[in-house]
């Protein structure tokens, strides 16, 4: 298939930018021809490109595509089967170009509305692109709530995924005690309050503190940083990478400290997308940490964590419900589509 994927920008080592190169490199190694677009390119896109995947910032109209001169200017072919799209403003563009393509749009979160400059409410990029997108896909229960309640829209849930070969780690975590905490965040700095009851916690283990994110260190590759730590603290993606490479993931961040990712706490955590807001904005004390990791920092938590991950959150399977769905027609659809009615996901 030739897809298209579309996010707002390509340029920040964030949750979707990171969601869409996962996606993209993915369907290029399942055999599809992948093309990303974003109004905004950048080290994502750079990383990407690298991999044989082409990005552009421009999708202009079939006739304009046809090149002035073969040599100056290669002819692309825009001509796609299917479009995933993040975003509102990104997703109304595209409906607005292709109007005959399926589109598939996903919702990563809640925070729906924004104030402009002028101090008025308009959309914010996690609104949904309402009449836009033929099928809607949720990224957690609270999505998909709210997109029913605010919206009369359907969706249907594919969870966060990650590429499993890549997040695999040759070292096991220390035995006994956690040597080394790590906080991945792009919203903490290092006075903020959930870096210093971290702070303290480590103290109390004689760890390590370490940090990445946009105020501490940024890379595009957390791997690397994970394998060096024991207990791995964020949000959403950020913790559950630890997880899936035999860590102690605890959600914990702007939200408040939302918990231990473990069996006992899946069901809460996951329906919030592990964002932490279960945790009503609270953040645990230093000996709340101590005590909950003292419970948890053991060798088949961390392994039922490893498992949890394979079965739930695997890029493999993610890419090809995705495939399920932009295969479709609105002509017909296979049973999932048919059920939704393709009336642009209104109930």
């Amino acid at each position: 298939m030739r897809i298209l994927l579309a996010n707002l920008t390509l340029a920040n080592l964030a949750g979707s930018e990171t969601w869409t190169a996962t996606l993209a490199r993915q369907l290029k190694c399942a055999g599809h021809e992948v093309t990303c677009f974003s109004p905004t390119l950048g080290v994502i896109a750079q990383r990407l490109e690298a991999d044989g995947i082409r990005c552009t910032d421009s999708l202009p109209a079939s006739d304009a595509a046809k090149p002035f001169s073969i040599i100056l200017e290669p002819k692309h072919d825009l001509d796609f089967d299917c479009i995933f799209s993040n975003h509102h403003d990104v997703t109304t563009f595209l409906r607005g170009r292709f109007p005959d393509k399926t589109i598939i749009s996903t919702i990563h979160g809640v925070l729906h509305t924004m104030q402009d400059k002028k101090g008025q409410t308009v959309p914010a990029p996690e609104h949904p692109a309402v009449g836009k997108a033929d099928v809607f896909v949720a990224v957690s229960e609270e999505v998909q709530a709210k997109l029913a309640t605010d919206y009369g829209i359907k969706s249907v849930i594919i969870r966060n995924f990650f590429d499993l070969t890549h997040f695999k780690s040759k070292r096991k975590p220390a035995e006994g005690k956690p040597k080394q905490f790590l906080i991945n965040t792009n919203y903490a700095e290092k006075n903020d309050k959930e870096i210093l009851i971290l702070k303290e916690v480590t103290k109390h283990y004689g760890a390590r503190l370490t940090a990445v994110g946009q105020n501490f260190t940024q890379t595009d590759d957390t791997r690397r940083a994970i394998e060096d730590a024991d207990v791995v603290l964020g949000m959403g993606r950020s913790v559950l990478e630890g997880v899936a490479m035999g860590r102690l993931g605890i959600v914990h961040g702007r939200w408040g400290t939302g918990g231990i990712v473990n069996d006992q706490n899946l069901e809460t955590l996951r329906n919030c997308n592990f964002s932490g807001r279960n945790s009503g904005g609270d953040f645990w004390t230093v000996e709340k940490f101590i005590e909950e990791i003292d419970a948890n920092y053991k060798p088949e938590v961390l392994a039922w964590g490893m498992d949890y991950i394979r079965r739930e959150h695997d890029v493999v399977k993610a890419a090809s419900e995705y495939v399920l769905f932009g295969s479709a027609t609105k002509a017909a659809a296979p049973a999932p589509l048919r059920k939704l009615k393709f009336q642009n996901n209104v109930a």
